[in-house]
């Protein structure tokens, strides 16, 4: 008795996913802006877990709550490239 298997061409497979962990976006952002660690995490933290997991939180209220962050729309803007969003 011999097996046939089918041909796994027509099977759908995963498209080429992009994720991020909070750590990899601070290490990639640190060298970009002089922002201190701790805040980056923060901010990390938020967009990736908060708003892009959870739905938590907008990223209007990420705006808002590090308005005192320099360049805050550009750290949440390059966060979500590095996240595939």
């Amino acid at each position: 008795m011999s097996w046939k298997f089918k041909d796994l061409k027509g099977l759908s497979a995963p498209k080429d996913v992009k994720s991020c962990t909070v750590d990899e976006a601070v290490r990639e952002l640190k060298k970009k802006y002089e922002v201190d660690v701790k805040v980056l995490t923060d901010i990390a933290t938020d967009i990736l877990v908060k708003y892009l997991t959870e739905n938590k939180i907008s990223l209007d209220q990420i705006r808002l709550k590090y308005s005192y962050v320099k360049n805050i729309d550009n750290i949440i803007s390059d966060i979500l490239k590095l996240a595939g969003k």
